[in-house]
């Protein structure tokens, strides 16, 4: 079971790392509890535990909550959690290339 906390984590490491628009949906799901859903047509980017209406993820990330939280501290972070096989990433592959995530909190 995923408590409050848990998922605020997740939630606050989304919004600091999607801080800028990448023309896409990610769908971030954690192995153990509820999936968050960033939409980065929007600018800022949205956070939601709901997905957008009508439209599905461009990406999917995959991996434990705190594989997760991790992955989305840097981009280096991410790319190593991605090589390392701690997340899996499915869909749409240009949106990696497209992210800018903020660095250094």
């Amino acid at each position: 079971m995923t408590t409050a906390g848990e998922q605020d984590a997740l939630s606050a490491a989304a919004a600091k790392a999607f801080a800028a628009p990448f023309g896409a949906i990610i769908k971030l799901a954690p192995e153990e509890g509820a999936p968050l859903w960033i939409d980065g047509r929007k600018t800022p980017p949205v956070i939601s535990a709901k997905a957008p209406k009508a439209d599905e993820e461009n990406c999917l990330w995959r991996g434990r909550r705190e594989a997760l939280v991790r992955a989305l501290s840097s981009t280096r972070s991410l790319e190593g959690a991605y090589v390392a096989g701690r997340i899996t990433v499915a869909g749409d592959m240009s949106v990696m290339a497209r992210l800018n995530l903020e660095e250094g909190r």
